[in-house]
């Protein structure tokens, strides 16, 4: 489990303190009530076998896991997209890149049965600049592609007001 881990998830920066800190606080409160002495007393009772129950432990971890990226991990960048401007923004460390949309060109890359059906629609997203060094923005599992294309398309084509 920790192998499936460490090599689909990507802590950088900000969020690899995060949750080293986390990992951290937790061990200390166990420690502080404890708990330490329980959980090892309970390691000599543990028999898990690949039947029924070594799934059980393995999917649920799993499933933690995934809710953990999906829920939190996941939200924690996004794209705003507004006449003739498109920020990608960071919540933690308050970072923001921004991109100029004249000549930019969305696509939807296509994605497979499974993902388009129990992914909601899911499919990765392709924004690519006009020119020689038009700059290519990839985003991954994006839910409700298709409907979010149209609705990028849209925004970008409104030219954005001019203000002196």
């Amino acid at each position: 489990m920790l192998l499936i881990v460490f090599t689909n998830v990507r802590l950088r920066g900000i969020n690899s303190i995060v949750a080293l800190l986390t990992v951290a606080f937790v061990a200390v409160v166990l420690a502080w009530f404890g708990w330490w002495d329980d959980i090892a007393k309970l390691i000599p009772y543990l028999s898990v076998h690949m039947n029924t129950g070594f799934y059980l432990v393995f999917s649920s971890g799993l499933l933690i896991i995934w809710l953990m990226m999906f829920l939190v991990f996941d939200r924690l960048t996004y794209w705003r997209v507004r006449p003739g401007q498109m920020t990608e923004e960071h919540l933690i460390g308050g970072g923001a890149e921004s991109f100029d949309t004249n000549g930019l060109r969305f696509q939807k890359h296509s994605s497979d049965f499974f993902r388009a059906v129990l992914g909601l629609g899911a499919g990765d997203l392709k924004a690519t600049g006009s020119g020689e060094r038009g700059a290519t923005i990839e985003i991954p599992n994006v839910m409700f592609v298709d409907r979010k294309v149209h609705a990028i398309e849209r925004l970008i084509s409104v030219k954005p007001e001019h203000t002196a």
